[in-house]
């Protein structure tokens, strides 16, 4: 279950370019996500997900807001909003504990992460707090060049490959890849997630905004009294 767990947070929830060598421009990329992730405090941000589907060839599209903060080294906590009608719910990530509410239905579903906690945190800090230099261990790393994304202004990017190398990460996970900022601030203008199922998720990010005053109290799930709890799984 933990394992399925896993793979449930991956769903809920890119780099210079100039001439030169890829090996020149990875070192470059790798150099200014290590000054950006040293800096990381907080972020926020509206988000587009599409969630596609590899057994039905289905593409299914969210929106919602995200926010995140570092609590210390290697830990983050997290609010993400999906504000689509038809299936509306927030899903809150503290202290290694992932908590979903649905509001149509007045559930919470929690999951304590337990073993995988760890993980989860540097993965969603990637293109965030997480330095190119430690992305670098666990990953490996390629430009794939210079590219034009529409969020929903067309943002210049670099394209950035990440392949786990070993660990849970790389059983359900074929690629990352991020399309970070050609200029200033290396942070994502776009994520996409590619698990080994064939399934995958682009997130585009847009009103990015970073290290902002973020209080400990927004990131906490509000729920109205009567909510009930479950705990699937167990």
């Amino acid at each position: 279950m933990r394992s399925r767990a896993f793979t449930t947070f991956l769903f809920l929830i890119p780099a210079f370019a100039s001439p030169g060598t890829p090996q020149v421009e990875l070192r470059a990329v790798q150099a200014r996500m290590d000054k950006a992730a040293g800096q990381f405090k907080t972020m926020t941000a509206d988000v587009t997900r599409v969630e596609h589907t590899d057994v039905i060839n289905e593409n299914a599209t969210e929106t919602g807001t995200v926010a995140m903060r570092k609590v210390q080294a290697g830990e983050v906590e997290a609010l993400t909003e999906i504000l689509t009608e038809d299936n509306k719910r927030t899903i809150a990530y503290t202290k290694r504990q992932l908590r979903i509410y649905y509001p149509k239905i007045k559930t919470v579903q929690e999951w304590d992460l337990g073993q995988y906690g760890e993980q989860l945190d540097q993965f969603f800090m990637i293109g965030f707090g997480t330095s190119g230099t430690a992305l670098a261990k666990d990953y490996d790393m390629k430009v794939i060049g210079g590219e034009t994304v529409k969020a929903p202004e067309d943002v210049q990017t670099i394209h950035l490959r990440l392949i786990p190398k070993t660990g849970e990460a790389s059983k359900h996970i074929k690629q990352l890849e991020l399309w970070l900022k050609e200029t200033g601030e290396p942070y994502p203008v776009q994520e996409k997630i590619s698990l080994t199922s064939g399934d995958f998720q682009l997130v585009t990010y847009t009103n990015l905004r970073v290290n902002i005053p973020l209080a400990p109290a927004a990131l906490q799930l509000k729920t109205p009294a009567g909510v009930v709890t479950q705990h699937p799984g167990k």
